[in-house]
């Protein structure tokens, strides 16, 4: 039963992030993924994917991102040939930014199709400038430029994730 309880909360929230979102403004499409993603949760596999390609369909970055939570819906059901559809469309949109390929190589890592999720993990390094790539290297056994609170930064979070895939490919780290 608590599971139903559950399923009924994260509909409850769904439906509340499809009403805000549909006040439109530039949140909306961001809500919309959110929605799908309560959807998911609450069992709803289709109604997740509806307004995930509703966002698709109004391109841009949130299209992209939208494109991402795709992907791990196919990766999830293991969906194979639409996955590798969904990794090519992504791919070639040219309103992709290095968010959208953050999460792919998390969601690719995760599923250990590891050779891809290191390629998605260097297309966000193919964003970076030379000084951010710079401090986001953290030297072994050191805190790097984490700061006087020493907390690592989402750039050096970043970085350590693909130095994991690295290390789990048989590469050495770079």
């Amino acid at each position: 039963m608590s599971h139903v309880v559950a399923s009924n909360d994260h509909a409850r929230e769904a439906a509340a992030l499809e009403t805000e979102a549909g006040a439109g403004g530039p949140e909306a499409g961001g809500l919309l993924i959110e929605a799908a993603n309560q959807w998911w949760l609450a069992g709803e596999r289709g109604r997740c994917l509806d307004l995930l390609a509703t966002v698709i369909e109004t391109g841009g970055e949130a299209g992209c991102f939208a494109r991402a939570e795709r992907l791990g819906v196919l990766l999830h059901d293991g969906d194979r040939d639409a996955a590798q559809t969904e990794l090519a469309a992504l791919a070639a949109d040219p309103a992709l930014t290095e968010g959208p390929c953050e999460l792919v190589g998390e969601l690719l890592s995760d599923h250990g199709a590891l050779t891809a999720a290191l390629e998605w993990y260097d297309r966000v390094l193919g964003f970076w400038t030379d000084e951010r790539h710079a401090a986001a290297i953290v030297p072994a056994g050191g805190a790097g430029g984490a700061g006087a609170a020493g907390r690592r930064t989402v750039d050096q979070m970043l970085a350590q994730q693909r130095q994991r895939v690295r290390k789990r490919l048989g590469l050495p780290p770079d």
